[in-house]
């Protein structure tokens, strides 16, 4: 195994444990600021929060994971309370908005990547009019 393939086997680890840790701290900020009947304003936070993570994650596959352990938290934890995953099947539909968020996510940091950091969109040059000289920009008034 090159060194190169295990550094980044273990960035994609950390990758995961963040995204796991964003994550946790997502669900607990949904707990706490919405009621338990409100499904949608969860999946909400927790789609927001995955997002986010998959626009910053570097491994496509941290992503991922990332993705599914919210959507199990969410469907676990803050539904039916008791890391029940096999209970009432209502929460389910919720967690494609989970899986959207984290390709949408994933596709802007794409996109990110793709786009060359220094190069700028050309403006066209506007007209320019020689000032005669001795004279400032300021100093146009009136003649």
């Amino acid at each position: 195994m090159r060194s190169g393939d295990a550094d980044n086997g273990l960035l994609g680890a950390f990758d995961l444990a963040g995204g796991c840790a964003a994550t946790v701290v997502g669900a607990l900020f949904a707990a706490a600021m919405v009621a338990p009947g409100h499904l949608g304003t969860r999946a909400m936070i927790m789609a927001i929060t995955v997002c986010a993570v998959a626009a910053v994650l570097t491994d496509g596959k941290s992503s991922a994971g990332v993705a599914v352990l919210a959507a199990l938290i969410f469907v676990g934890f803050l539904v039916h309370h008791d890391g029940d995953l096999t209970g009432s099947t209502a929460a389910w539909p919720y967690t494609l908005i989970i899986g959207l968020a984290a390709l949408l996510g994933r596709g802007t940091r794409l996109i990110r990547v793709a786009r060359p950091a220094g190069r700028r969109v050309a403006r066209p040059a506007g007209r320019r009019v020689a000032r005669p000289a001795g004279r400032s920009a300021r100093s146009h008034v009136n003649g």
